[in-house]
């Protein structure tokens, strides 16, 4: 197998339920297996979210066994880095992450220092009040402070 889709996690609920991020995240990543002639589709996270967007998946028509699951991740490095083994070991040599329109250039820099060859892909989305799309924005700055490399 050569190509995977790396589903990253997103909040869930206090009650345990699937936050929006994941499941449209979930969604689209059925729909990119549908659409790409069923590869293997990844599910990293932590706290549930793995698990969450497994079943979303399952109930979209992606099969049991085309399914992997990274239960243990907390952030996005890792995601990419507790998934990075999981794809070697299935041969997989491309990767497409899906993840939010302001998340995937963090994401795809922090997969191709893990040696990922990488596309993205984001799931449609409403962008909500002008303030709640320059939270998200200042919030991925501030992730991007952490994820370069150190100044020597």
């Amino acid at each position: 197998m050569s190509h995977a889709i790396l589903v990253l996690g997103a909040a869930m609920r206090r009650d345990g339920s699937p936050g929006p991020a994941l499941i449209r995240r979930a969604r689209h990543a059925a729909a990119l297996f549908h659409r790409l002639g069923a590869p293997l589709v990844l599910a990293s996270g932590g706290f549930g979210e793995a698990e969450a967007i497994a079943a979303i998946c399952r109930k979209a028509g992606v099969p049991e066994a085309r399914l992997v699951l990274e239960p243990e991740a907390r952030n996005t490095a890792e995601n990419i880095a507790f998934s990075a083994p999981l794809l070697a070991a299935r041969g997989v040599t491309r990767v497409t992450l899906v993840s939010d329109y302001y998340h995937l250039p963090r994401a795809r820099l922090i997969a191709r220092r893990h040696g990922l060859a990488v596309t993205g892909s984001a799931p449609p989305h409403r962008l909500g009040p002008p303030h709640r799309h320059a939270w998200l924005l200042l919030r991925e700055a501030a992730a991007w402070l952490k994820a370069l490399p150190p100044q020597r």
